[in-house]
């Protein structure tokens, strides 16, 4: 293994404090959660480092969700003095030994877990699991991940939020009631306060909706109350028609230029989309709009990892579509304006995405806030305020020519989803308010929402989901609350708002996951 250099980078303060708690920890197992963009790989870089120049272990290897961040985590480590191999394979046993450790995936992982054992038994192993909730993506992961790193000297579990097992806890992991245990936590709060992260602002919009389900036509606008079907297909129309995304876009770079100009030249733009082809649809929109080229990377492609790092270095090009390959951990310091384009509706990725746009840079004038255009959706509503809260501790024949949706499809079944038409209306701005002057912040503490209204935010949304997992489940409404009391130990009416939104934590997951009744 080659020599180890002193560590010289520069540490923040909650760095240093996380490196103190891994130095007194008991266990072999140690969880960081930190809020993205605080800075996770270099403490993990640093808690390496620590290990290997003390002899706690002679091999370091990173384990994460995708092979872009394969490179982004060997190049970061390269910048420290310690030498990753990021193209290990399966077919080799270990890395080269003028190597300090190497990063490989998850999947790369549960491919060959007893390959992965062998090798943390032959050398003491230090494991970093970056984003580790990612093993509940295959059933059999988190069996396989046990299998494979229980003889590691140590194990360094990293996350930018809090995950809950599902029925099928990660290894390696505390959990409490269901969910996740930090040894130690840095928020999004006390990141704004140390000017680790940016404050961000999520201006929402409404619009007139019509779309055909189920052999009839609806209409809707956000405001309205839907069933969370209906509700999931009113936000896919709007993110599926020109007439409603275009003008959303077209006010997203209105304020990437004026960045530009008064602010930062370089400034970046992402707009998250819906899946692959929506999502080059997407960029071509974007360039009949501003009169530029937009980067486009999705999974499918090899180049992909490419024309990310091109675009994070490429101060001339303004705006990149994505699909998953930039939800968590991919670095790109010069996004300070995104649109909320895709129908994914779970917390955890909805702060994924906002932790691409928060990261605080050097040089560029305070406060360096950042803007995520939402549609006023109310359960992307609900994430926006929960984060404002946050911070504010601190602060076809059917269809004319003109209505076909941006893959130009006009052919409709008689029970097929088809969005119709979409108008976008600019709305409200979530989060605006530290913009203000510290007067108005007093006089905007004082008319901060009420905790009735809170509450009837969080109940008018257990409400829809309720009535989605019962439909999808077949159990009904009384049973499921039954079990929801047993869960959370209050009924709905007499809940606090944590109870309530542990109560719409088990909810989302029973939608997307299935209900078991297991606890």
């Amino acid at each position: 293994m080659k020599t180890l250099p002193a560590w010289n980078a520069p540490l923040r303060d909650w760095q240093r404090r996380a490196l103190a708690a891994v130095q007194a920890h008991a266990s072999g197992d140690f969880l960081a959660m930190a809020t993205p963009a605080a800075g996770k790989t270099r403490f993990a870089l640093r808690v390496a480092h620590e290990f290997l120049t003390k002899g706690g272990a002679v091999r370091l290897l990173v384990v994460c969700p995708t092979n872009h961040l394969r490179t982004q985590w060997s190049e970061a480590a390269g910048r420290t003095g310690l030498q990753l191999d990021p193209a290990l394979s399966n077919d080799q046993p270990c890395e080269a030994s003028d190597y300090h450790g190497a990063v490989v995936t998850y999947q790369q992982v549960c491919l060959a877990p007893s390959l992965f054992q062998r090798a943390c038994k032959a050398r003491r192993t230090l494991v970093i699991l970056d984003e580790l909730h990612h093993a509940g993506d295959g059933r059999n992961w988190g069996k396989a991940l046990r299998s494979a790193f229980e003889p590691a000297a140590f194990r360094l579990i990293l996350s930018g939020t809090p995950f809950r097992s599902d029925n099928n806890p990660i290894p390696f992991v505390r959990y409490e009631q269901g969910e996740s245990r930090a040894d130690f936590a840095y928020g999004y709060t006390e990141a704004i306060r140390d000017g680790v992260c940016r404050p961000i602002v999520f201006p929402s919009y409404e619009g007139e909706l019509t779309w055909l389900s189920d052999g009839r036509e609806h209409t809707a606008t956000f405001e309205d109350g839907l069933t969370f079907d209906r509700q999931r297909e009113r936000l896919k129309t709007a993110l599926l028609q020109e007439t409603w995304l275009g003008p959303v876009i077209a006010d997203a770079h209105a304020q990437l230029t004026r960045l530009r100009k008064q602010e930062q030249p370089d400034a970046g733009g992402l707009i998250v989309s819906m899946d692959q082809e929506h999502a080059r649809r997407v960029a071509d929109l974007v360039g009949r709009i501003t009169g530029s080229k937009a980067a486009v990377a999705v999974s499918d492609d090899p180049a992909a990892s490419r024309t990310i790092e091109t675009f994070s270095g490429h101060a001339k090009q303004q705006w990149l579509v994505a699909v998953n390959m930039v939800s968590e951990g991919v670095d790109i310091p010069r996004l300070r304006v995104g649109v909320y384009g895709t129908n994914v509706l779970t917390e955890m990725y909805f702060r994924q995405v906002v932790g691409r746009f928060v990261r605080m840079q050097d040089g560029v004038p305070t406060p360096q806030r950042a803007w995520l255009y939402l549609p006023k959706d109310p359960v992307l509503v609900h994430y926006a305020r929960q984060i404002k809260a946050e911070r504010d501790h601190v602060l076809e024949e059917i269809m004319p020519a003109g209505q076909r949706d941006l893959f130009g499809r006009v052919t409709v079944t008689k029970n097929e989803y088809v969005p119709l038409t979409a108008v976008a209306r600019m709305d409200a701005l979530i989060g605006e308010e530290e913009a203000r002057g510290e007067a108005d912040q007093a006089a905007a503490a004082e008319a901060a929402v009420s905790l009735h209204e809170q509450k009837q935010d969080l109940r008018d949304l257990h409400r829809l989901l309720v009535g989605a997992v019962a439909r999808k489940s077949g159990i009904d409404h009384r049973r499921l609350n039954a079990e929801l009391i047993a869960r959370t130990g209050s009924r709905v009416d007499q809940a606090t708002t944590e109870q309530l939104r542990k109560r719409i934590q088990l909810l989302e997951r029973w939608q997307d996951q299935g209900y078991d009744g297991k606890r």
